[in-house]
C-alpha cells in the first residue's frame, strides 16, 4: 500500500461521532474516514490493505484493544497499518504495553478534535518523511531501504514492524554511537512526555531490541548492548 496517496483512516469506536469530528479537521489531508464498530471489522480492514491508519478509540464489544493490537501486529497482512491508541488510561504501564504491542502512538483522553487531528497528522507526516528521501543503508549483511521501509539480510527479506524498522534505522544511521534507552524512546517512539519511571522505559526498549535481534538472524550481533547505558550499532569489520 502507498500511504502517500489519500490515506484512509479507520476509527474503531462504539459511536461514529469522532469520525464526523475528524472529517472536517482532516479535510486537507485528503483522508477518507471510515468507522468500525467491532474489533473484527477493524482487523479485517487492516488485513485487506484498505486502512492506512487505525485509530483505536474505545474497547470494542467483541475483544479488547490489546487483542486488536496483538492480532494486527502478529500478522503479515496487518504489517503496514499505522496504529494509534486513544485511551482514557494515562498510566505509564498502559502506554508501555501499547508500544510493546506495536502501537505507533498513544494519545491520552480527554483530547479535542483539533489536537487529535494534529497528532494524527504528525503520525502520517513522520511516515511520509521517512519515505521522502531514498537512501540505502548497509551494515554488514543488512541492507536497509529507508524509502520503502524494507530490510534484507544476506538478500533475504525481513518482516519488521514499523517500530522495529525505525529502531533499526536509527541505530544504523549512527553506527558506533551509543544511545541511551531514554534517547531511543524519544527518537524512535516519539515519547516526549517526561517520565521518572526508568524501569518501564527500559523494558519497552529492551523488549523491542530483543525481538529485532531475533528477526535479524546472523546480523543480530551488530546491535550491541552497552551495560547500564543502552545500545549501539557496531561498525562492520
Amino acid at each position: 500500500m502507498n500511504r502517500s496517496m489519500s490515506p484512509e483512516l479507520c476509527v474503531l469506536s462504539v459511536s461514529d461521532t469522532i469520525c464526523h469530528e475528524l472529517s472536517s479537521a482532516l479535510a486537507d489531508e485528503r483522508c477518507a474516514i471510515e468507522h468500525a464498530a467491532t474489533g473484527e471489522e477493524a482487523i479485517r480492514r487492516s488485513y485487506c490493505g484498505c486502512t492506512s491508519l487505525l485509530l483505536l478509540d474505545e474497547e470494542p464489544p467483541d475483544m479488547s484493544v490489546i487483542d486488536v493490537l496483538r492480532r494486527i501486529r502478529g500478522s503479515d497482512r496487518g504489517h503496514d497499518t499505522l496504529l494509534v491508541v486513544l485511551s482514557p488510561r494515562a498510566d505509564e504501564i498502559d502506554r508501555v504495553i501499547a508500544f510493546e504491542l506495536g502501537a505507533d502512538d498513544y494519545i491520552p483522553k480527554p483530547i479535542g478534535a483539533r489536537e487529535l487531528s494534529l497528532r494524527l497528522r504528525a503520525v502520517l507526516r513522520r511516515h511520509r518523511m521517512g519515505r521522502a528521501t531514498e537512501r540505502i543503508l548497509r551494515i554488514g549483511p543488512l541492507t536497509i531501504d529507508t524509502k520503502t521501509e524494507s530490510v534484507s539480510c544476506e538478500d533475504r527479506p525481513l518482516r519488521l514492524t514499523s517500530i522495529e524498522f525505525r529502531l533499526l534505522e536509527y541505530l544504523a544511521q549512527n553506527p558506533g554511537e551509543v544511545h541511551e534507552r531514554r534517547e531511543l524512546l524519544g527518537r524512535v517512539w516519539r515519547w516526549c512526555e517526561p517520565t521518572d519511571q526508568r524501569g518501564a522505559a527500559s523494558r519497552t526498549v529492551d523488549t523491542h531490541v530483543k525481538r529485532l535481534r531475533e528477526k535479524l538472524g546472523p546480523a543480530a550481533e551488530f546491535i550491541e548492548t552497552i551495560r547500564g547505558v543502552g545500545y549501539r550499532m557496531r561498525h562492520p569489520c
